[in-house]
């Protein structure tokens, strides 16, 4: 495993375990919040966190510092707890600052891979990016309608 990649996999590995044995334990009652939740651990911390990981590693130019990797990878996670929190307890204002985290460590990880190989990799994980920002904010904006 690439080390620059490796806290990306370990914890969307995790999240998608995780995900699946907390699915388990609730499928007799489950809620629109659990429900919701499950998928987030599974699609966006597990799987797009594992490919934006993996990207990087695969695409940048020259190999990211460690303390980027790590300053990355916190960003990316605290920002997703705040999203989770922010959902499940109904604080708009914390779904907001988790959003604006998450957010800012995706963009971390697309400036990344600037100078990176051209090909239809870099513009794959360019897509995810975009798709993911574009998500975000599409789950800002139904949050707030929602309200």
């Amino acid at each position: 495993m690439n080390p620059t990649s490796t806290p990306f996999k370990l914890l969307g590995g995790a999240a998608i375990i995780g995900a699946g044995l907390f699915a388990a334990a609730t499928a007799q009652h489950p809620t629109q919040p659990m429900v919701w939740m499950v998928a987030y651990l599974v699609l966006v911390v597990g799987v797009v966190q594992c490919a934006l990981g993996a990207g990087q590693a695969l695409l940048s130019a020259t190999a990211p510092s460690a303390a980027t990797v790590w300053g990355q990878w916190v960003l990316l996670n605290v920002g997703h707890a705040g999203v989770i929190a922010g959902t499940l307890s109904g604080s708009f204002g914390l779904l907001v600052a988790g959003t604006v985290l998450y957010d800012a460590a995706v963009a971390w990880l697309g400036l990344a891979v600037r100078g990176g190989q051209p090909g239809i990799r870099l513009i794959g994980y360019w897509i995810l990016i975009l798709a993911m920002l574009a998500s975000s904010l599409a789950g800002l904006a139904l949050s707030a309608l929602g309200k």
